[in-house]
């Protein structure tokens, strides 16, 4: 009987020739656009919410309920998609989430009552969870672990691309369309990459890896081993307080500026767009250093600094300053130190401490716990904001940093340089 490494060593013999190197690249363009389409969709409710706000006379709840319901979507869409991807294969669910998103981004855009649309955006949600519980299994499956950080943080650095495209072209469509027209528009633009992103995908290989565990006489999942408690909480703590910090605060930035002095809603959504590109600016910086540093340091430093920048914001605001300027300096400020540290690596680090058999289940089960936090996010912060004002949103995310920080402390494995199948078996 071959065994496993045996197999993959077959697999991977040839991913060195120039030509595989063409397909690590188009594995890595497709598994971002996806990500890109994420941010794109996660972000662009926080656009939208305004005009529908309008529309619908939403109250609080409904406004809530409209923000999370996605976030809801994909916690479900994150666990099942990496049980199946695991089961069924990464290609498979690679086309199939897509299709979802596609169809279902459509009805968001053309439907003409409120429910409908949480329902249409629950599915939306749903395929958006099954991408970023295949998507980063896939890419790392393909990864040399020498550029494995690289390629990983190529992808999710699309993710802040999607966001502020959202933000950019969610100014202008506001200030420019009518009301009951600015949102539709938004929710249908995602169709057009995504539809790109499909015929892409159709034509990429299944992964060596999930191959060369399906080829073995008696597949089965390994039991789990006393290291795992560890892998698991390392795993999902650190990405639930990351997503339970910039969710809920991204997700109501644009209303907590308008509400705070921005006389605008196109200059509160820019503002918001503003403080999402210095994140992605953070994550771009890290983005040459993951290979070099390892994603422990990085994530420690992030939160830590983060959270810093969080609470010296909280008291300047709470001192009675409320300079605009002071205000998105300082949230730019925080996103970057974010983006340098858990916005880029906490999802990175799932696909790369699990085991073949169970890294899409485990990738999956970090994005639904994340979405859990992140749903929690905007609920809290939208309760701390109504009994506190903006400056208790500010410290209550600044705790939840530092909680980042303990987690990724106490629990810390760095997969940085070391092969997927010895972290597999260290797991």
């Amino acid at each position: 009987m071959r065994s496993v490494k045996n197999i993959l060593s077959e697999e991977l013999k040839s991913m060195s020739t120039s030509a595989d190197q063409v397909v690590l690249r188009r594995i890595r363009t497709v598994s971002s656009l996806g990500v890109l389409l994420d941010g794109y969709n996660l972000t662009i409710i926080a656009v939208a919410l305004i005009p529908l706000l309008v529309q619908y006379h939403l109250g609080s709840t409904s406004t809530s309920l409209l923000a999370s319901v996605m976030l809801i979507g994909s916690i479900i869409g994150g666990l099942s998609a990496g049980v199946l991807a695991d089961r069924w294969g990464r290609k498979t669910l690679l086309v199939t989430d897509l299709v979802v998103f596609i169809v279902f981004s459509l009805v968001s855009a053309l439907v003409t009552h409120y429910l409908w649309l949480i329902i249409a955006r629950l599915v939306v949600g749903l395929a958006v969870g099954a991408d970023y519980a295949i998507s980063p299994t896939y890419l790392a499956e393909f990864s040399p672990r020498q550029t494995r950080g690289y390629q990983m943080g190529y992808m999710w650095l699309a993710w802040t691309v999607g966001a502020v495209v959202s933000y950019a072209l969610g100014a202008g469509l506001v200030a420019w369309l009518p009301t009951a027209l600015s949102w539709r528009v938004l929710f249908a633009v995602g169709v057009i990459p995504a539809l790109v992103g499909l015929m892409m995908r159709a034509r990429l290989p299944e992964s060596p890896y999930w191959l060369a565990h399906r080829q073995t006489v008696r597949p089965r999942r390994p039991k789990v081993k006393s290291g795992s408690a560890r892998t698991w909480a390392l795993a999902l703590l650190p990405w639930f307080f990351m997503d339970l910090a910039t969710y809920g605060l991204g997700l109501l930035l644009p209303v907590l500026l308008k509400s705070n002095g921005f006389s605008s809603s196109s200059g509160a959504i820019l503002g918001t767009g503003l403080a999402a590109l210095f994140g992605g600016l953070g994550s771009l910086w890290a983005l040459f250093r993951l290979d070099r540093v390892g994603r422990m340091r990085l994530q420690i430093w992030g939160f830590l600094l983060g959270g810093v920048g969080l609470l010296l914001l909280a008291a300047l605001i709470g001192s009675g300053v409320r300079l605009f300027l002071v205000l998105i300096s300082g949230i730019m400020v925080v996103n970057f130190l974010y983006g340098v540290g858990p916005g880029l690596t906490a999802g990175i680090v799932p696909a790369e401490i699990f085991p073949t058999t169970w890294r899409a289940t485990g990738q999956g089960s970090a994005t639904a716990f994340s979405r859990i936090g992140a749903v929690v996010g905007v609920f809290a912060l939208g309760y701390f904001e109504g009994h506190g004002g903006f400056p208790a949103v500010l410290v209550a995310t600044g705790v939840v940093s530092f909680l980042g920080v303990l987690s990724t402390w106490l629990f810390r494995i760095e997969p940085n340089q070391k092969p997927l199948p010895d972290m597999a078996d260290s797991a």
